[in-house]
């Protein structure tokens, strides 16, 4: 058995169940990753509602657009790195809670498809790539 705590990365972290969620991670001795949109929110989330976390290094954050297929390879690398080289959790939480983005589309825009596919795949081909190369 490792000696190395287990590990989540968890998208659409910042509130809701996304916080509650990593909140019981971290009650759980698991180092944890955050993803979100809001970076206020993802900042008061980290630093002020789970800051014992963060001072203790056990908790880690970045904002990701997750309708951005490279900000999410980029990102998935960054928590990897700050997980110790690996994920044994991943919770794909994200999404939007209002009627439309911030761009103005909406779900309902035919456009918006391929994000959404965009997201789904990246973040589980990405996530399946780093225990290919090497992650217990």
């Amino acid at each position: 058995m490792s000696d190395k705590p287990k590990t989540a990365l968890i998208s659409g972290g910042a509130r809701g169940i996304g916080r509650c969620l990593v909140r019981r991670f971290c009650e759980l001795n698991y180092h944890v990753y955050i993803f979100d949109i809001d970076e206020e929110e993802l900042k008061h989330t980290a630093l002020t509602h789970l800051k014992k976390y963060s001072d203790s290094k056990a908790l880690g954050f970045s904002v990701c657009n997750l309708r951005d297929v490279e900000d999410i390879r980029s990102k998935v690398k960054q928590a990897a790195e700050f997980l110790g080289g690996r994920i044994d959790v991943l919770v794909n939480n994200g999404g939007i809670a209002t009627p439309q983005w911030k761009d103005g589309k909406t779900m309902a825009d035919l456009d918006t498809i391929s994000e959404w596919q965009a997201c789904v795949l990246t973040f589980h081909h990405r996530c399946k790539r780093v225990f290919a190369d090497g992650c217990e």
